[in-house]
């Protein structure tokens, strides 16, 4: 059997049977902290009503044979400017910190450059998801800036990065 790391990582257009599977992980305390949202309800009605939209691209992340592990999107895609914002969630807990994030990021990356002729893709992140950050890091993203004291979550006040790749 393979390593977790080793397992190949694909990406299927999400499906509103997908959205079922991370709204159950959206239960998870640790989930609504990496997201920053104190209820992710609203999360996922934006997800479903993104779907299918000619400005969005959103992908189920899936392991091995067909097992749904989270989702990424390609959201805000300005066709006029060609970039877009990028979003990933890891929702299966069992798969956080263990390197597919980077692998995700790698193939959206990849969707956004060469098949979308995309010039930029953004992302925000905020700065206490330390894993984020650095997975961001070693795909290639810059810091651009900082909004400071941004967005309250928790009882304080969150900065949050801004950070980019061309």
């Amino acid at each position: 059997m393979l390593k977790q790391q080793e397992e190949p990582v694909t990406l299927k257009p999400l499906s509103k049977s997908h959205i079922k599977q991370m709204v159950a992980w959206g239960e998870d305390g640790e989930t609504n902290h990496l997201l920053g949202v104190n209820e992710t309800a609203d999360y996922w009605v934006r997800c479903r009503t993104l779907l299918g939209q000619p400005n969005h691209r959103l992908w189920a992340i899936m392991v091995g044979q067909d097992r749904l592990i989270g989702e990424v999107k390609l959201t805000q895609i300005s066709w006029r400017t060609r970039e877009a914002e990028l979003m990933v969630f890891i929702g299966n807990p069992n798969y956080r910190g263990k390197g597919f994030g980077s692998k995700v990021v790698k193939k959206v990356l990849a969707q956004a450059f060469v098949v979308l002729k995309l010039r930029r893709v953004y992302l925000r992140v905020y700065q206490y998801n330390a894993r984020a950050v650095r997975c961001y890091l070693r795909c290639g993203f810059k810091k651009e800036g900082v909004l400071r004291n941004r967005y309250r979550f928790g009882g304080q006040n969150r900065d949050i990065y801004l950070m980019y790749i061309e």
